[in-house]
């Protein structure tokens, strides 16, 4: 619990913590009051709000700490005569720190000139893509500090939005280095993380775009240690007594269940299957993220030849995300109900035409067009598919890969997943001028009710494999 204790002419609002190792308790100092009108403004006895604002911004750089605010209010009455009646505010809280930190940043980059030793020139190079994103961010503060102040970047007159700037990444800084890992430029986007988890210790989100660098390289060991400090620092920032059912829409919950469902990916596509159904079972008894859960266990299922299984849990998966067609149809294959696995895979095809020939083993046509988003995420889906169910695809059966293979080379089946290419395409060109036609019959073909009635127009192909004909789609 925080306190507060005199310094001098300062008074400190401190909080104790016991060191792992020795057991000592060292006294961590969380703010401190340099003058008496400064103190008066966090008692409220100065501008309108000005208590409120100092309590809103220390409890949100301290989310994991208690504030007994009666206890520190008292503590502040019956030390006030401690402090000065002036204090000069901008050479220690705004420009100390900030100088220190630039002199020692700009020292080390003067004395580490490649021209005189190549030591320098190695330690410049290894960390050539942290100083060109720091040179970039120089360029950026300096051309924003230029604009004019307004009243929502306006400080204190104690500087204590400066101060107390919190201790996450801010979300520009995040979307900057995010962009590197959505175009692909990995080392780059490796490197800056890397920097800002070294910044920021309890940056969780961090080391979830590390692990997801990793898992992209397929160094699916590293991926899975990121994860693991994901989900170790995520559940740090949860709220104390938060509700299953308020997981996720809360936004400090979000790094902690994105570790969660990506270590259960990763161990999956490592072969690790035991541990990643041990995670699906804490997405569902700590989450209550079923279908997150539901998705894993499927294709956990499947690479481990666990028919019953990977259908009970792809089915119920496909209700919000058609893909997991894919999965019931695989599943409902190996337990030899042929007519539910080809209106299955006929749905999700229809969602997802790309993916559907990548896992079928044919080529796919052409690249994804720039101008459609859902091309890009269909070819990604495949990939994803293809590396999550890796043992199932290595040992399916001759009979089963011909099956799907089939299908996909059906000419009617080329022909509907050919107009759903050219819909999407057309919905795209027709979204700005607020046409639906397009929009209206995608909807039409991505439907199950779609796909079950165009199942029953192939069912020949099931017939000449000796198999019943009645065609259903879940």
């Amino acid at each position: 619990m925080a306190y507060v204790r005199r310094r001098g002419n300062q008074l400190a609002i401190v909080h104790g913590e016991r060191e792992p190792n020795t057991g000592a308790v060292q006294q961590r100092i969380l703010f401190t009051l340099y003058s008496k009108p400064e103190a008066l403004e966090v008692l409220g006895c100065g501008t309108k709000g000005g208590a409120e604002r100092f309590r809103r911004l220390l409890e949100d750089q301290y989310p994991e700490l208690k504030f007994n605010w009666k206890g520190i209010r008292r503590g502040i009455e019956d030390q006030l005569d401690v402090l000065p009646d002036r204090y000069e505010y901008r050479p220690q809280r705004l420009r100390a720190r900030f100088r220190d930190d630039l002199c020692a940043f700009t020292r080390q980059l003067i004395l580490a000139d490649p021209q005189d030793l190549n030591s320098a020139a190695q330690v410049i190079a290894e960390h050539r893509h942290e100083l060109e994103y720091l040179a970039d961010l120089i360029a950026w503060r300096l051309k924003l500090c230029e604009q004019p102040p307004s009243e929502w970047s306006a400080d204190t007159p104690f500087y204590w939005r400066f101060a107390l700037r919190g201790r996450d990444v801010p979300p520009a800084t995040e979307e900057h280095a995010a962009g590197l890992y959505e175009r692909g430029e990995y080392d780059r986007a490796r490197a800056v993380f890397r920097l800002l988890v070294d910044c920021f210790d309890a940056y969780a989100e961090g080391y979830n775009y590390l692990g997801l660098i990793a898992l992209e390289q397929r160094k699916l060991d590293e991926a899975i240690e990121h994860f693991r400090k994901t989900i170790e620092l995520g559940r740090k920032r949860f709220p104390p007594r938060i509700s299953k059912k308020r997981y996720w829409s809360d936004h400090a919950t979000r790094p902690y269940m994105r570790g969660l469902r990506n270590l259960a990916l990763t161990l999956n596509e490592a072969g690790r299957f035991s541990e990643a159904l041990a995670v699906c079972d804490r997405l569902v008894d700590e989450c209550g993220d079923e279908l997150t859960a539901a998705w894993h266990r499927a294709t956990v299922s499947l690479n481990t030849g666990r028919w019953e299984q990977a259908a009970d849990a792809a089915r119920r998966t496909v209700g919000l995300n058609p893909s997991g067609g894919f999965l019931t149809a695989f599943a409902y294959f190996e337990l030899d109900q042929r007519d539910q696995a080809l209106g299955a895979f006929l749905h999700a095809a229809l969602n997802h035409p790309r993916a559907a020939r990548m896992l079928a083993g044919e080529k796919t046509r052409g690249k994804p067009t720039v101008a459609s988003r859902d091309e890009a995420e269909d070819h990604n889906l495949g990939v994803s598919l293809l590396r999550s169910l890796h043992a199932y695809l290595r040992g399916q059966s001759p009979v089963a890969r011909r099956f799907f293979r089939d299908v996909m080379r059906d000419a009617r089946v080329v022909r509907l997943l050919d107009e759903g290419v050219a819909v999407v395409r057309r919905w795209h060109a027709q979204h700005p001028t607020g046409e639906r036609e397009a929009f209206d019959r995608m909807r039409v073909m991505r439907s199950p009710e779609f796909a079950q009635a165009e199942a029953w127009k192939l069912r020949d192909l099931l017939a000449a494999r000796g198999a019943g004909i009645g065609v259903s789609v879940h």
